[in-house]
């Protein structure tokens, strides 16, 4: 059984990361790559820790907080968040572009960087950078860890917009997968429960919104929608955490 759980988080690891992970003599892929969702939260965990010990240091040692807040956004974004991110940016340019369906799922399969894109990331990554000078280290614990529960959300409430792709490859989604992967969510209840049920609040409704939009703008989630909207459910957290702590003052 453990055998098991190991190759599939392997598997989950090599989907959502750049980390080097090699699976030998892997059987049942397409079943195996329908149940990785469960483990898209345990995936957060790292880059959530990268980012949080960029914090904390950047707090500790404040003389050198540029650096180390670009150290931890550079190995955080490689290894883990680019690959969403881009997918943000083909959001950007896709669903702001006025046009129909098919024209916007042309424009994110291609994958050029537009205006919408060259703009909105610029925004998103000043925030974020914005935000490490600013929130405690739990705060992007639990959006890193939400963000990727997020994911396993979106397929609960979605359907594939295309045939075919990333997304695709995931339906048809056993909603059970969903339910199985808030057991991962549970470590972080002990840290706070308030920032716990504020984020799980947040997550599922900026889970079901997305889903509805995308429906609306190209009929159904992509892989990009997929890891774009992972950003954007992690951005949702951390500006909640940012409107406490400035009340809080």
């Amino acid at each position: 059984m453990w055998k098991e759980v190991l190759t599939d988080f392997l598997l989950t690891l090599s989907f959502i990361s750049r980390l080097p992970v090699k699976i030998k003599n892997i059987d049942e892929w397409e079943k195996r790559i329908k149940r990785i969702p469960v483990y898209f939260p345990v995936i957060g965990y790292i880059p959530g820790t990268i980012y949080s010990i960029g914090v904390l240091l950047a707090h500790s040692l404040s003389n050198y907080k540029l650096l180390f807040i670009f150290g931890a956004m550079a190995i955080g974004y490689y290894f883990f968040d680019l690959f969403h991110f881009d997918g943000l940016l083909d959001m950007f340019d896709g669903f702001l572009n006025q046009s129909n369906k098919e024209r916007r799922l042309e424009i994110m399969s291609k994958g050029n960087v537009g205006p919408f894109a060259v703009f909105y990331g610029m925004l998103y990554i000043l925030l974020f950078y914005q935000l490490m000078s600013t929130l405690n280290w739990q705060a992007f614990l639990f959006a890193s860890v939400f963000g990727r529960y997020e994911m396993a959300l979106l397929l609960t409430f979605s359907k594939p917009a295309k045939p075919k792709g990333l997304g695709a490859m995931l339906f048809p989604y056993n909603k059970r997968y969903t339910a199985c992967s808030m057991i991962f969510l549970i470590p972080l209840l002990f840290i706070s429960p308030l920032m716990f049920f504020i984020s799980l609040a947040l997550t599922i409704t900026t889970a079901y919104l997305i889903s509805r939009v995308s429906e609306i703008k190209i009929g159904g989630i992509t892989g990009d929608v997929l890891g774009g909207s992972c950003l954007i459910s992690q951005m949702v957290v951390l500006l909640a955490f940012y409107i406490f702590h400035a009340f809080g003052r």
